[in-house]
């Protein structure tokens, strides 16, 4: 049948990509193709079991292809199945003609001059040591956050005379609140004082008044001995009033020492509170003072902002270095790509991210090894979609053209459309 011919598939690019290759890369994947399958296999062994999921089956079954929408509908799905395939292919090309160009550029790097290759493996080198450097330095415990390194910032070299300002007043704090314990143990003492001098006044009234009872005792028993006894009493008299004499004389000048006492406490006391209150004053101003610039550079003393600051010439040496390396490395990236594309390498950008395959035997070995399985893998999914995907659904149209040839021409019209072919 003529009409098949729609179906015969363009043969793909892989073929003419595969004669670009070079005998050698050849060779080497014939050797490898054996080692290569053995994770293909084993990925593939260690995946769920899934049946028959991935062959296509075409069922006519409970189609009535007499029917024409059955028959169009039915034609239609093998038609978008193929559209699919073929969709899948494409882009699977692209990404084959990318593997393939990398194995082409490594192909082309191994045959470079040594100079000119010399030259590339030292920009490779350098690359590879500055990332290795970044790598360090990003994996490394920051001495300190960024918040932390912002703050000490912005003092702008002034963290010097901020420390000093803030030690002084530390130590000034130190100074006032010894004081103000001084001042109040003091103020304890005059209030001890002050205690023991209102108790001396109140035992000295205590006495007084006792001296007193005691005289009007005293005279009366003398009064009565001399009115009733008749006796001659006139020394006792004199005794008596003598003793009395001293006792309030004594218990006068005791009263006038402990008022005295108490007047004196009071003023020392008076003059001690003014004091104490002015150094309060200077305590809280001070202590408002540590505590806004606590806050202000996020501190709780100026050991801790002096340990900031010491990280933080710590953190900026290393972040300059940093700064440097990446300089060197853009540098280094800029010699190395030119250098690649001097050499006709096609997609130099590929080996800024993988220098080490252009130093070390070894890395290069597993960087070609990777790429050929990928291509394989990229094939065999190629070879899925054309073989079974397109095959499958052309095949099955043109097996129903031959088992209906009363509706082959009406299948010609519909893959003619579906194709955009005018006949």
């Amino acid at each position: 049948m003529g009409f098949l011919n729609l179906f015969r598939h363009k043969k793909d690019d892989i073929d003419d990509i595969e004669k670009e290759l070079s005998k050698d890369l050849e060779d080497e994947e014939v050797k490898t193709d054996s080692e290569d399958e053995r994770p293909l296999r084993k990925e593939k062994a260690d995946r769920h079991p899934i049946g028959d999921w991935e062959q296509v089956v075409y069922s006519r079954e409970g189609v009535n292809i007499d029917d024409a929408a059955s028959r169009r509908s039915y034609v239609q799905s093998c038609l978008a199945q193929m559209e699919e395939g073929s969709r899948q292919i494409e882009n699977l090309q692209y990404e084959y003609r990318t593997v393939t160009g990398y194995l082409h550029d490594m192909e082309l790097l191994n045959e470079l001059p040594k100079d000119e290759r010399d030259i590339i493996n030292d920009y490779a080198r350098k690359i590879y040591e500055n990332e290795e450097q970044r790598q360090q330095y990003l994996r490394r415990q920051s001495k300190m956050t960024d918040k932390e390194y912002e703050q000490i910032e912005k003092l702008q070299g002034q963290e010097k005379d901020i420390i000093q300002k803030m030690k002084d007043s530390e130590d000034y704090h130190r100074k006032i609140r010894k004081d103000l314990i001084r001042l109040d143990n003091e103020r304890q003492a005059y209030d001890v004082r002050k205690s023991e001098a209102e108790k001396a006044l109140v035992t000295n009234r205590n006495l007084s008044i006792f001296v007193i009872v005691g005289l009007v005792i005293v005279l009366i028993i003398l009064v009565s001995l001399q009115t009733v006894m008749r006796l001659d009493v006139t020394f006792a008299y004199m005794l008596v009033i003598l003793v009395a004499a001293l006792s309030i004389v004594s218990l006068y000048m005791r009263h006038g020492a402990c008022m005295q006492e108490r007047k004196s406490v009071r003023a020392a006391k008076a003059r001690l509170i003014q004091l104490q209150n002015t150094v309060k004053v200077r305590y809280v101003n001070n202590l408002n003072l540590l505590d806004y610039m606590y806050l202000k550079y996020g501190v709780e003393s100026s050991s801790q902002l002096q340990s900031m600051v010491d990280r933080y010439h710590e953190e900026r040496a290393l972040r300059i270095q940093f700064e440097e390396t990446e300089k060197q490395l853009a540098d280094d990236q800029r010699q190395l790509l030119r250098a690649l594309r001097f050499s006709q390498v096609k997609t130099p950008e590929i080996w800024l991210h993988q220098p080490e395959a252009l130093i070390n035997h070894n890395e290069e070995v597993e960087v070609r090894h990777n790429l050929i399985v990928q291509r394989q893998t990229l094939r065999k999914r190629m070879d899925y979609n054309r073989e079974i995907v397109i095959g499958g659904a052309r095949n099955e149209i043109e097996d129903l053209a031959r088992s209906y040839p009363r509706y082959a021409n009406e299948i010609l019209d519909q893959v003619a459309r579906f194709k955009g072919v005018e006949l």
